[in-house]
């Protein structure tokens, strides 16, 4: 490519991604402004409704599926969510986890309503559209409140019996979160049928749908795709399902419950001996610090699991310690980059690692599988990190040898 035409192209897509980034914090501005506002208190659901715009009393109405009140004018609307939003609330209350009950009943314990500082509007956000909790200002504070009426339901319903429904729909979630971490992308129906297997339960699927859905709009770790549940890093659901209907002869691989329950806690990033190997690998030429070495970790992770290509990580590598090519550090770093990606559980290979599958899938990074398991030359995975491109087989040695590539380190 014309190095002009290259320098335009890149100038282009940093001005774009500079323009989303900046139209993405004006909205969030936006909405911080629109969701913060003046409120009294106490107050009765219709105040509580009354005070929202017409768009988010429609999304109270979609999110609730209240039928047969789109065409209602704004007071009107008003009227029928304070009728209906009640009607709904002990429903609304059998779909939650631990994280959201355990914020309604603090709100309730403390009158209705706590300190909202620490909250994010993207977590807040989808329970008022529920008409569960609502944000305000109150004394020059933000806040997170809930109407009288609310109170008054929960007080009455909560007890035992709501706790163990709410115990049963945190494990479907972080069971369900731990079946995408491993696989990627599946349909609901064996997501369903796997979770019923593993914790003995008959379980109702418009309900786990239900209680999932919810789930969705609150934290966003499994997202809809037209394949099924996705898990929030994969870039391309088709692609992983075509690859997964493409092994009929490998099974999704059988985790536990146990390894279920704890993939399935938000920002997991399973640390395998061969992470830790390169992490320790790192810290002997490098000062990290703990939060250094656990983004490196997740993006790592993040890259292999979506099969980014060998020069990305070195890329992405090079970007974040500056490190200068030598002989030696970079064949141990490229043998711990292959050796991680060897034993990392791929969603392409439904939760099975390369080294697992290598007798029936060629997936392994080159430099580390059996002579048999290539039966034509390999293709040079190595990147020059001074010029960030490819190194061919018959290009100069970037260890600085003057031999060939061939002749030099891909031997």
């Amino acid at each position: 490519m014309d190095k002009n035409i290259d320098k335009k192209l890149k100038n282009a897509i940093m001005n774009a991604l500079e323009s989303a980034q900046s139209y993405s914090l004006k909205r969030q501005e936006i909405l911080e402004q629109r969701l913060w506002r003046e409120i009294t208190f106490p107050c009765n659901i219709y105040d509580t409704v009354k005070g929202l715009t017409k768009d988010e009393m429609d999304n109270i109405r979609k999110k609730l599926d209240l039928k047969n009140l789109s065409a209602l004018k704004k007071a009107d609307l008003a009227s029928e969510l304070a009728r209906q939003i009640p009607a709904k609330y002990e429903k609304l209350l059998r779909m939650l986890d631990k994280g959201r009950y355990g914020l309604i009943k603090e709100i309730v314990k403390k009158s209705g309503i706590i300190s909202g500082v620490h909250m994010t509007t993207t977590y807040i956000e989808p329970l008022m559209e529920h008409g569960l909790v609502f944000p305000g200002i109150f004394n020059n504070k933000q806040v997170i409140y809930t109407p009288i009426e609310l109170i008054d339901i929960f007080l009455r319903i909560d007890g035992a019996e709501l706790e163990q429904i709410i115990e049963r729909n945190t494990e479907w979630i972080m069971l369900t979160n731990g079946y995408l971490y491993y696989y990627g992308v599946a349909e609901v129906w064996p997501i369903k049928e796997k979770i019923s297997s593993i914790t003995s339960q008959e379980i109702d699927f418009l309900e786990y749908m239900n209680v999932m859905s919810f789930a969705v709009d609150c934290y966003g770790q499994v997202r809809f795709s037209e394949y099924g549940f996705k898990e929030q890093r994969v870039f391309d659901a088709g692609e992983i399902t075509k690859e997964h209907r493409s092994r009929p002869d490998i099974d999704f691989y059988p985790f536990t419950k146990k390894q279920l329950l704890t993939a399935g806690a938000p920002g997991y990033i399973e640390k395998t001996p061969a992470m830790n190997s390169l992490i320790n690998f790192l810290l002997r030429h490098y000062e990290l610090k703990d939060e250094h070495i656990n983004e490196i970790a997740i993006q790592l992770n993040n890259m292999i699991v979506n099969e980014a290509e060998t020069s990305t990580i070195y890329q992405y590598l090079q970007s974040l310690l500056e490190f200068t090519p030598s002989d030696i550090f970079m064949k141990e770093l490229e043998t711990r980059l292959m050796d991680l990606h060897n034993n990392t559980r791929m969603w392409i290979l439904k939760g099975h690692t390369p080294y697992e599958t290598v007798k029936k899938d060629e997936k392994c990074m080159e430099p580390l599988l059996p002579e048999a398991c290539y039966p034509t030359p390999r293709e040079s995975n190595v990147v020059d990190i001074g010029t960030r491109t490819k190194v061919g087989r018959n290009d100069p040695c970037p260890c600085g040898s003057g031999k060939k590539y061939k002749k030099c380190c891909l031997s």
